[in-house]
């Protein structure tokens, strides 16, 4: 239901929207149609119903939408932000994050508030909201229609079976004729029906024009211009107008506007049409082809007792009498686009095709739980499906399938330095780093239903497979091939897909980048053990920062880090990659969508330190692995002194300037404030650093957000 609404409230904002813009439009028809260019016209109106038709319509600083009061976008980063390239957006680990992380163990128990999801669990499941019966009624009335509309199309279709070709060379040399002065190579047919009260053109890629049979008897030049006008439709794809009007009436039905629209588009299209074969024909001609419409509507009038509603003589009498005006009145190139007609087009798309830059507001109503279960972190990060976790306990907290893990840990002083959990995928990823040299290798726990070997396919291809028991566990030794050479020992215990990657080699220089012997692998399958029955005290990583995931997290790392900080609620910075926070070194950190950083600490980093020491940074080579050149400046931004970091990477191959991180750090009752984005190579990145600032300080810190909740 909740898809079904957020659709609903789309459409009533696009139709909101859409008719605000129909209505000054057609005030502007009223006023000045004389002076409006026929063909502008039908395209102006045509933009409104194309609008109509879109649910999902872009946001754009030129829409005239950005001038209502609830679509000031002053405070949104979307402005701010002048160019965040999709190669920063791919990015979730920014380099400019330079200082070296350590971590001590901690062991403080951390006092739930525990909110109690069940409580009116019921009544929630039972609760019928307005906005849920409006959705239905709306959905309802969106199917009726388009599903009516496909039926009637259907029969049209079957009717027009019955059909008699017209196979007269006199009748058909004028459809040639019409067809080489419009420009139209298609092959065009030509049909007899004298239940029809008009002619008619259909098919956009057959196109086929059907006459009443009392037509074909008419002078010829009158056949000749009713025939043009015809083919006319279908070089100018009139047809395309009917189908969006079809649409926009389906998705907009509770709007009468909308009925309106329509039925004013088809009258243009028709006196648009009429416009173009006169310029075709030359203003000589408008008299006689003024007269043929005369004739034809006279007959119509005569064998019908009233005046057809087909495509050509539609809608009413008063529409015929403005076709006949019209004629009267053509001159030539009326029809024709100018460059300042043509400009006006696209400008009037622009300004009204697109939504406003909405501005992000905080939710009034957020709550430690919400309807889909999800705490009130949760809701605001969004994590790639690839968690990492420091101890074994956080990533079993997650993990809702039985695993068994290797109690023993490899000698050669070998650490289980990270853990990972894909839920996406149901697998439980553990890393073993060794501490001398960095080389490792990756224990995997994966409960896929699909073979191991498809598992080690998607990354590489296997390129050998043997038989193998170790541990007394039978299994396979599978051998993968792509940048590494991977030998991986592949079994499966209780149901569990075990994968154990113990040796990988440089493909290039068949060097051994690192390898577990196969007396440790079998020591580690003989330690199997489920989490139960083993000490997970000590798979803890004391040298990595922790990630938050959850409310849990979050409150564990305010208690940790010892300090309060500022939480924006909102998506103003974009969506949260992650949010990770260091005990030692006593700091917060968001990473926002688009490599986007925000840190926050109660000790000055070391670098503004540095600076505000010296006026400048001073590094030794070894603490500088990635920088070539590092800048600072003082700033003032809205009243504070902010420190502006600017530092460059050292070039690499093939690159004429170099990568850049650029930090605003600021000091502020208290706590130190960054906020970092990175530059890659030649882009030109910037941001409103005063709105920026201006929105995180004005935001609640996470302290307050509680309280809100009690």
């Amino acid at each position: 239901m909740s898809i079904i609404n957020k659709i609903f409230e789309n459409v009533l904002f696009t139709s909101f929207t859409s008719t605000l813009i129909a209505l000054i439009l057609l005030l502007i028809r009223y006023f000045f149609k004389s002076k409006i260019n026929m063909r502008l016209n039908q395209v102006l109106l045509s933009v409104i119903i194309l609008k109509f038709c879109l649910v999902i319509v872009p946001e754009s600083s030129i829409s005239i939408f950005n001038l209502l009061p609830q679509f000031n976008t002053e405070n949104t980063i979307s402005e701010s932000l002048t160019i965040i390239p999709e190669s920063i957006e791919s990015q979730q680990n920014p380099r400019y994050s330079i200082e070296k992380h350590t971590h001590s163990d901690y062991n403080k128990e951390l006092e739930e508030n525990t909110y109690d999801a069940n409580d009116n669990v019921g009544t929630r499941n039972v609760a019928i909201s307005m906005k849920d019966i409006l959705s239905v009624i709306w959905l309802s009335g969106f199917l009726i229609i388009l599903i009516g509309a496909c039926i009637l199309q259907w029969r049209f279709n079957n009717r027009l079976k019955l059909c008699m070709e017209i196979d007269n060379n006199n009748v058909l040399n004028i459809v040639d004729k019409c067809k080489t002065t419009l420009g139209v190579k298609r092959d065009v047919k030509l049909y007899m029906e004298n239940r029809f009260k008009s002619p008619f053109i259909i098919g956009f890629f057959t196109p086929r024009i059907y006459i009443p049979e009392q037509l074909i008897k008419i002078e010829t030049e009158d056949l000749e211009h009713i025939i043009m006008h015809e083919v006319a439709h279908y070089k100018r794809k009139d047809s395309i107008y009917n189908i969006l009007s079809i649409i926009a009436i389906s998705i907009n039905w509770f709007n009468p506007l909308i009925w309106k629209m329509s039925s004013i588009i088809r009258s243009d299209i028709e006196l648009a049409c009429d416009s173009y074969v006169l310029d075709k024909l030359g203003e000589d001609n408008a008299v006689s082809y003024g007269k043929s419409m005369l004739a034809v509507a006279r007959i119509i009038i005569t064998g019908n007792k009233q005046l057809g509603l087909a495509c050509y003589f539609s809608n009413s009498k008063k529409q015929l009498e403005r076709r006949i005006t019209m004629i009267s009145k053509f001159k030539e190139n009326t029809y024709k686009f100018t460059a300042a007609t043509l400009s006006a087009a696209l400008l009037f798309g622009g300004v009204v095709f697109t939504n406003p830059v909405k501005a992000k507001q905080q939710d009034p109503q957020l709550k430690y739980v919400n309807e889909d279960g999800k705490d009130l972190i949760e809701n605001i990060l969004n994590t790639t499906g690839y968690k990492t976790y420091t101890s074994l306990d956080r990533l079993l907290e997650d993990v809702d399938f039985n695993i068994m893990i290797p109690e023993y840990i490899p000698q050669d002083d070998y650490r289980l330095c990270s853990y990972a959990f894909m839920p996406q995928e149901n697998k439980v990823k553990l890393h073993y780093s060794n501490r001398n040299n960095g080389k490792g290798f990756w224990f995997v726990v994966n409960i896929s239903p699909t073979d191991p070997e498809e598992f080690l396919a998607k990354k590489d291809t296997i390129v050998d497979k043997q038989s193998k028991i170790i541990g007394g566990i039978k299994g396979e030794v599978i051998t993968t091939s792509g940048p590494y050479i991977y030998k991986n020992f592949v079994f499966k215990k209780d149901g569990i897909n075990y994968v154990i990657e113990y040796k990988k080699i440089y493909k290039d220089s068949n060097e051994v980048h690192g390898e577990l012997p196969l007396s440790e692998v079998e020591k580690m399958i003989k330690s199997l053990k489920s989490p139960e029955e083993i000490e997970t005290d000590k798979f803890v990583d004391s040298d990595a920062v922790k990630y938050i995931y959850n409310l849990k997290d979050m409150k564990k790392a305010r208690d940790m880090i010892g300090f309060d900080f500022k939480l924006p609620m909102d998506t103003y910075f974009g969506d949260y990659s992650n949010i990770t926070y260091d005990e030692d070194m006593k700091y917060i950190s968001y990473n926002c969508s688009g490599d986007f950083n925000i840190d926050q600490r109660p000790v000055a980093p070391y670098y503004y330190d540095q600076f505000v020491k010296y006026g400048k940074f001073e590094m030794a080579d070894a603490e500088k692995p990635w920088f070539d050149k590092m800048e600072g400046k003082w700033e003032n931004i809205n009243g504070r002194k902010v420190l502006k970091e600017i530092d460059s990477y050292e070039l690499e191959e093939g690159q004429t300037e170099p990568d850049k991180n650029i930090d605003y750090t600021w000091y502020d009752n208290d706590i130190y404030y960054s906020i970092g984005y990175y530059v890659p190579e030649g882009k030109e990145v910037s941001i409103d650093i005063e709105n920026v600032m201006k929105h995180l300080m004005d935001s609640k810190s996470f302290d307050e957000i509680i309280q809100d909740e009690k």
